[in-house]
């Protein structure tokens, strides 16, 4: 890996975005200086590259959460973008911290997240962390304290350089010289030499078992000699001879056979034995039962004579119970008949209830609305007549005093007019002169405003009459529509009632209304015709009342006629047939039964008490005489026939019980033998696989033995002893620098000591002292002489993989610090081995404040401390 470019924004006391620093302007024959004074940012530099590279600082005691400077403005971004080459393609690495910033928009904070893209030449981006932080691994080889370790050694850690452990050194070490093939071939080994013990493990297990499941006979000689070894075997765990085992197996199996064969023999002939008592008591069981089965006869004969006379007695209720169903369902028909008519009845009835509840509905409407509103039309006419005639006199007088008022006026004009006359001067109207008798102004004057309101109140009188004569003009036609509708309503109602009534009696509708009636007539005929229909439409409800009654009579005659003529009917005939099959199978079971007496009373039987009790049974010629007869020699017979009975079934169950334990005891050989024959298989089936696995174990357990280091008093593997070669290569270049460095004081020496004990510690260093010529730790050295030992060690790791062909390339080697510990000779013989180092294009930068450094070295990153930031400069020398 060499740097290429390096961009720096808002990180650290960097407030803006930085210059570029452009790695190959430099050159790479001299070592590049980064100056400036203490806590302007010098040391940020490689803190931008690691956390490119890694998402980590360079120093211990940095964190990334901290990177966001203090001094960026608001929209100034935090980011590094760093590029380099590694084993001949171009890499790009941006990465941004996670930081608050303010909002674009209104007051507050946003958090801007954590970034990482990785541009690989012309290939996909690799974006976000966790996959940039793999792929960067996998590119470089190394993790970042590795990196640390190889291309930078950070401020203040020189001496963990120094003195890093084994375990840490061992990482890089592994890819430096492609030892993983020899420790995955120790792992493998391990697993091979693991499941190859398992696997003897496990089939010597079985082996043991399967000697261990073997039985032999109880205090048979072989009995105590294969229990010790079976003890000896489960107390060992392991196996001596698997010969040993499947001899004695052997010998226990054959000693099995006569005792098999003795076994057999003897169940064979209690079989026999046991087919010739069953024999005997199925013969003796035979005749018991032929015995029992005979008195059994002569009882179930007389039972069944007595069902029969049952059946005949109840033969005899059933015909008496079909006489009184039939004589109930002809008076069930006979009462259907009579109420037959009640539903049409009841029908009619209704009908004219509701006839009569419509005419008595009309007739309440008549009333209730039409007569109170005939007297209200006939008052309000009478009402609106009064007030016409009111109006009437009311215009009469505004007429009069209109005409009064007119004549009045002219009156008053005359005297008027009669005033202004002058003798000697025409009048204004005839023309006279002369004026004899000039006419006077009356008392009372009249005006022509005065006459115009009387002729107003004239008007409003006439038209309030006209409008009292068109009221009244209305009600009257209203009160004569009134009158004809009323009468009209009348006469239907009481030509409705009349018919009504004349149907109630039974008689024709022949009533007659003179035409001549009136209103009050009619009414008073309504009231009358009313009344009666009260009386007539509950006389109807009564005989509606008294046909319900009966229409529900009907129904249930009608379900009492169909029960009796339907179910009732149909379960005696039912029980009827039944009876009549019941009798059938009780005199075909007495003629059976018959039969079977008379049949096992023709049986010889072999005791002689059961002949005599059949003989007397025969003298009768009635069935009870031969039961009587036989109930006291068929008991005895039974009795002897028990006895007998019991004592072969005695007999038998005693040669069960015998073949029983006989059949255990073969079955226990048996199984015991076959038993034994399937581990004697089994055994001597494992027996060649037992031996590959013990034999695959056995060299699979030297080869890892001798791999991991396990075959001496000393224990290091086969990839430590490579490791630790290759690090005795290291330190002789790391030598190289530190002698000349060191005046000749100092060299490095791993350390070999107490190997045995201590193989973690195969890459621990030590220093030799050649003044004194005793060795020491690395850690009893100085400040200055351990950056002196820790530079030289790590030129010396670099010119290892520079050298060797594994997978870390590194070519780059940064310097942070550390020259402040050495006096101005040390720094110029350090100097003179940069410089040597520089020669074979490794960039080499340090970090320093030492004026002689400044001095030396003329291509420098300058870093300047300000108030409101550091900033950077490039001075590329001349």
């Amino acid at each position: 890996m060499k740097p290429i470019k390096l961009v720096i924004s808002g990180i650290g006391p960097y407030g803006d975005r930085m210059p570029e620093i452009d790695f190959q302007s430099f050159d790479l024959n001299m070592p590049i200086l980064i100056a400036g004074e203490t806590g302007a940012g010098k040391t940020m530099i490689f803190d931008a590259i690691c956390f490119a590279l890694f998402d980590a600082a360079s120093g211990s005691y940095r964190s990334t959460d901290s990177l966001r400077s203090e001094y960026a403005p608001p929209g100034t971004e935090s980011y590094v973008e760093f590029t380099f080459a590694h084993q001949g393609r171009i890499y790009r690495i941006y990465r941004q911290p996670s930081y608050m910033r303010p909002m674009k928009r209104g007051t507050g904070f946003k958090l801007e997240k954590e970034k990482a893209v990785l541009y690989p030449g012309d290939d996909t981006p690799i974006e976000g962390i966790k996959a940039v932080n793999q792929a960067v691994q996998e590119l470089l080889h190394v993790d970042e304290k590795q990196f640390k370790q190889l291309a930078m050694i950070a401020q203040g850690e020189f001496w963990g350089l120094l003195n890093a452990k084994t375990e840490e050194r061992t990482g890089i070490l592994r890819h430096i010289f492609m030892t993983e093939g020899y420790k995955a071939m120790e792992l493998q080994l391990r697993e091979r030499r693991g499941k190859a013990i398992k696997a003897a493990d496990v089939l010597e297990r079985s082996l043991i078992q399967y000697f261990c499941d073997a039985e032999v006979e109880p205090g048979s000689p072989l009995a105590e000699e294969i229990s010790q070894l079976q003890e000896q075997l489960r107390k060992s765990g392991g196996i001596g001879s698997i010969e040993e085992m499947l001899s004695l197996l052997d010998r226990v199996i054959e000693a099995d056979v006569p005792m098999e064969a003795e076994l057999a023999e003897k169940l064979a002939a209690l079989r026999e034995a046991l087919q010739e008592l069953q024999k005997d008591l199925a013969l003796a069981e035979n005749t018991e039962h032929n015995l029992k089965k005979y008195n059994g006869l002569v009882k179930e004969l007389a039972g069944l004579r007595e069902r029969l006379a049952d059946c005949e007695k109840r033969e005899q209720q059933l015909a008496e119970a079909e006489k009184a169903l039939q004589e109930k369902i002809r008076s069930l028909q006979s009462g259907r008949e009579q109420l037959s008519s009640v539903p049409e009845r009841l029908a009619a009835c209704q009908q004219e209830i509701n006839a009569l509840r419509e005419l008595a509905d009309r007739l309440g409407s008549l009333q209730s609305q039409q007569v109170p509103r005939y007297g209200r039309a006939k008052k309000r006419l009478s009402e609106l007549q009064e007030g016409l005639e009111s109006a009437q006199s009311a215009h009469a007088a505004a007429m009069r005093a209109r005409l009064d008022g007119e004549m009045q006026l002219e009156r008053n004009r005359a005297g008027i007019l009669a005033q202004k006359l002058v003798a000697g001067q025409p009048c204004p109207v005839c023309g006279a002169t002369m004026h004899p008798s000039p006419a006077e102004l009356p008392e009372k004057a009249v005006t022509e405003a005065d006459v115009k309101k009387l002729q107003q109140q004239e008007k409003k009188a006439e038209a309030a009459r006209s409008s009292a004569a068109a009221e009244a003009a209305a009600a009257r036609a209203e009160l004569a529509t009134l009158d004809s509708q009323i009468g009209s309503y009348m006469l239907e109602c009481l030509k409705s009632g009349c018919w009504l009534e004349a149907v109630a009696r039974g008689e024709a509708f022949a009533m007659e209304i003179p035409a001549e009636a009136g209103l009050r007539q009619l009414y008073e005929l309504v009231q009358l015709q009313a009344g009666q229909l009260a009386a007539l439409l509950q006389k109807k409800r009564e005989s509606a009342a008294d046909l319900q009654s009966r229409a529900k009579r009907l129904q249930q005659v009608e379900r009492e006629l169909a029960e009796a003529s339907g179910r009732e009917t149909e379960a005696l005939q039912l029980k009827r047939q039944k009876l009549l099959k019941e009798r059938e199978n009780i005199k075909t079971a007495v003629a059976d039964r018959e039969g079977q007496r008379q049949l096992l009373e023709q049986l010889a039987l072999k005791i002689g008490t059961g002949g005599s009790g059949g003989n007397s049974g025969n003298d009768g010629n009635d069935g009870n005489d031969g039961n009587d007869g036989n109930d006291g020699n068929g008991g005895s017979c039974e009795a002897e026939l028990a006895e007998y009975r019991g004592q072969l079934q005695r007999k038998i169950s005693e040669n069960k019980v015998q073949q029983q334990e006989c059949q255990e005891a073969l079955g226990r050989i048996s199984r015991r033998r076959e038993n034994n024959l399937s581990r004697r298989a089994k055994i001597a089936g494992l027996q060649g696989e037992f031996a590959a696995a013990r034999h695959e174990a056995h060299i699979m357990s030297r080869l890892y033995n001798l791999v991991s280091g396990q075959t001496g008093k000393g224990k290091l593997t086969l990839e430590q002893y490579i490791q630790a070669a290759g690090f005795d290569s290291i330190i002789r270049a790391a030598n190289r620098r530190l002698i000349p460095m060191s005046d000749g004081q100092y060299e490095l020496y791993r350390q070999e000591k107490e190997l045995g004990n201590k193989s973690h510690t195969y890459l621990d260093l030590e220093v030799l002292d050649n003044y004194t010529g005793r060795r020491r730790p690395v850690r009893n050295l100085s400040g200055g002489e351990s950056f002196k030992a820790s530079l030289s060690l790590a030129l010396g790791l670099s010119d290892k993989v520079s050298s060797e062909l594994g997978g870390i390339s590194m070519d780059a080697l940064f310097i942070d610090e550390g020259f402040g510990t050495l006096d101005k000779k040390s720094i110029e013989k350090a100097m003179e081995i940069l410089l040597k180092l520089s020669d074979s294009n490794k960039l080499v930068a340090i970090i320093s404040h030492r004026e002689e450094l400044i001095e030396a070295v003329s291509q420098q990153i300058q870093v300047t401390k300000t108030r409101n930031g550091s900033s950077l400069a490039i001075e590329l020398g001349k």
